[in-house]
C-alpha cells in the first residue's frame, strides 16, 4: 500500500468533515463510522490496485523477450494492460 493508514484516516475524515461542511449531505450516522467506512474503501481500493499490479507485471513477465524485441516502452505497455484489466475487473483507478 503507498499510503500509511494514518494519512488515510486523515482523508476520510476530511473527506467526511467537507461533505458536512458543504452541506452536501446529512450524516443519519456517527460522523466516526462514516470516516471509517470511507477509509476502508480507500484502503480496499489501493489493496486491489496493488494486486493488479503484480498481476500485470506478471503476465508482461512473461512476454518481457516480445516487448524488448519489438522495442516497446515498458512502461506504456504496463500501463495500457492494467488499464485494460481494471475496466474488465471493475477496478476503478
Amino acid at each position: 500500500m503507498r499510503l500509511p493508514k494514518e494519512l488515510i484516516t486523515h482523508i476520510a475524515d476530511t473527506i467526511t468533515a467537507e461533505l458536512e461542511n458543504k452541506e452536501m449531505v446529512k450524516y443519519a450516522a456517527p460522523k466516526a463510522a462514516i470516516s471509517t467506512t470511507i477509509a476502508d474503501v480507500i484502503a480496499d481500493n489501493m489493496v486491489a490496485e496493488d494486486r493488479l499490479n503484480k498481476e500485470v507485471e506478471k503476465i508482461l513477465s512473461a512476454h518481457e523477450a516480445v516487448i524488448a524485441k519489438g522495442q516497446m516502452d515498458y512502461r506504456k505497455v504496463f500501463e495500457l494492460t492494467k488499464q485494460k484489466l481494471a475496466k474488465e475487473r471493475g477496478i476503478i483507478l
